[in-house]
């Protein structure tokens, strides 16, 4: 009999996929989603007589940008449709769908509708037909430019900012049917790639998205893995240690990188045969895509600072927790000294402390202590293998 996978809809963990078709809020950016519906209600109130209002909307990768003006894309159409109106939400990601002027707006506009794309024609024939097409069937478009600043970045002097910001230049006095422009990307540095007119008709309204937090990324975790995951085969635990993992640098609240985790250290759990997804499955993942823990760092470690760390593996090899407390550290330690003839260590305290600031170890707590970096198991068997070597003092004749 087949052993069943911990994965219910393994989709759902995918950093693409289009969580808003599923969600009706999304956690931890409803406050972002009201002030966007503030600067775009006008919309509603006079559509045939709004011009475009531009917004840029500025945050680090993985911190919801995507999927919020997604979201905020499909309720403006849902009210839109509710008031009787032909209002469209279209989603340009430049880096997927991006290259010269000309490739980039028959993309743009074969989403409004394919018959508008001609191969012979010219970049600015191209809006122009857009802009006739808009007016002349009453549809509105809300426009969404993700990756801006990687387009202008590599495609400098196209002119493509220019060219969607002043759309109102082709039909004078008249809208000419983009009622809003939101502009993603992940930092303001492509400003200075920008001409004085672009970055002009770009404006300086920002909507700027912070990190998220290890206990906002705990949250939406949890109901991701809620949708993805069966039940039993992933705990809280292993979320908010997901989570601590993801806040901190150099990850930095990208909850893209969090889902991937999720996802591979189930994948990974499958693979084993595991009923669960254990802590050492998560670090084994997360060593793998961002490894910070070298031979040399543990090589050099001062010998009783690699009995206390030993210590710490073992402790969580045998709990399978993401983290013990210090007490069970401390007596750890004098369990490992006695198995190696070493006398017992009393500053383990000041030890777990160095072992935190070299980054081989995470405090979050006095009574939240573990490892990130390597497996737990894999750590055990590493040090022990030098702790043997040191005993026997082929440590230091190699050296």
């Amino acid at each position: 009999m087949n052993r069943r996978s911990v994965f219910k809809a393994r989709d759902r963990l995918l950093p693409d996929f289009p969580i808003e078709t599923v969600w009706d809020s999304l956690p931890h950016r409803e406050a972002e989603l009201g002030i966007l519906w503030d600067m775009f209600k006008h919309v509603l109130e006079r559509p045939m007589e709004a011009f475009p209002r531009v917004v840029q909307v500025i945050g680090p990768a993985g911190s919801g940008k995507t999927c919020t003006l997604r979201l905020f894309g499909r309720r403006l159409e849902s009210r839109g449709r509710e008031a009787g109106l032909k209002l469209r939400s279209v989603y340009l990601n430049l880096r997927v769908e991006g290259g010269r002027r000309t490739v980039l707006y028959r993309n743009l506009v074969r989403k409004i509708d394919p018959k508008l794309v001609s191969m012979s024609l010219s970049a600015e024939e191209i809006l122009g037909n857009m802009v006739r097409y808009l007016q002349d069937t009453g549809l509105r478009i809300f426009l969404v430019i993700d990756e801006i600043d990687y387009y202008v970045r590599h495609f400098k002097g196209e002119g493509v900012v220019y060219d969607l910001t002043r759309l109102n230049e082709l039909t004078p006095g008249r809208p000419c049917g983009v009622v809003g422009a939101a502009f993603l990307a992940r930092e303001r540095g492509f400003h200075k790639l920008l001409d004085p007119a672009e970055l002009s008709t770009l404006g300086r309204v920002y909507l700027v998205f912070q990190p998220y937090t290890s206990r906002q990324v705990a949250e939406i975790l949890a109901k991701r893995a809620e949708e993805a995951l069966y039940p039993g085969t992933y705990s809280d635990e292993i979320l908010e240690f997901i989570a601590d993992v993801t806040a901190e640098p150099p990850v930095n609240g990208d909850m893209r990188y969090a889902l991937d985790l999720l996802l591979y250290s189930g994948i990974l759990a499958d693979r084993e045969g595991s009923p669960v997804i254990r802590p050492d499955h998560v670090r084994r993942v997360h060593s793998q895509t961002h490894p910070q823990l070298t031979t040399e760092d543990i090589l050099c470690l001062p010998d009783e600072e690699k009995l206390v760390l030993l210590a710490l593996a073992r402790a969580l090899s045998l709990r399978k927790t993401p983290y013990v407390p210090l007490r069970e550290i401390r007596e750890m330690t004098r369990i490992v000294c006695e198995e190696y003839g070493r006398e017992p260590i009393e500053e383990v305290d000041e030890y777990v402390q160095d072992l935190a600031d070299r980054r081989i170890v995470d405090v979050r707590s006095l009574t939240r202590i573990g490892i990130s970096n390597a497996p737990a198991e894999d750590l055990d068997r590493f040090l022990v293998n030098i702790i043997q070597r040191l005993k026997g003092g082929l440590l230091d004749e190699e050296r």
